[in-house]
């Protein structure tokens, strides 16, 4: 039995800007989210291990433009006992390109293997995998004084 996974609502949007600009939408250099996550996963017994592949759906805008621009974005994948322990966390970082002219891009990005060691006593249903948006407080202050952070 593999562990489920899903994109943490609070993490999965971000805005970028401009330096100097934070928080002001003419500085905005682009918007991302993270829309959805699937995994393909292997189960190993005897060894108590999982190993996930997962593939994670980002949609990204930005302000028209005509030129070509190219961005890079943090985000994770975390693995979670019951809904709230932490058990590892892989940051990682997701490189994007708009086209001339281009206002939105939607792609995937695959995660090749992200291993879970299971513990004794717990059983495989307690655990969970959670990707997002890898946010500074600044940001995170940003999307709740913008409304955009779930409550």
């Amino acid at each position: 039995m593999c562990p489920g996974i899903a994109v943490l609502a609070n993490t999965s949007t971000f805005t970028k800007f401009k330096p100097g600009m934070d928080g002001d939408p003419a500085g905005e250099l682009f918007t991302i989210q993270m829309t959805t996550a699937e995994e393909n996963c292997s189960f190993d017994l005897d060894e108590g291990t999982t190993d996930s592949d997962i593939d994670i759906t980002f949609r990204v805008t930005r302000p028209p433009s005509g030129e070509q621009e190219s961005f890079t974005a943090p985000y994770y994948v975390a693995s979670v006992l019951d809904g709230k322990t932490v058990l590892n966390k892989a940051i990682k970082a997701v490189a994007f390109t708009f086209a001339p002219g281009e206002s939105s891009v939607t792609f995937t990005q695959n995660v090749p293997s992200f291993p879970n060691r299971m513990q004794n006593g717990v059983k495989p249903y307690q655990y969970s995998l959670v990707v997002g948006l890898q946010l500074t407080r600044e940001q995170l202050n940003y999307l709740k004084n913008s409304g955009r952070l779930a409550p």
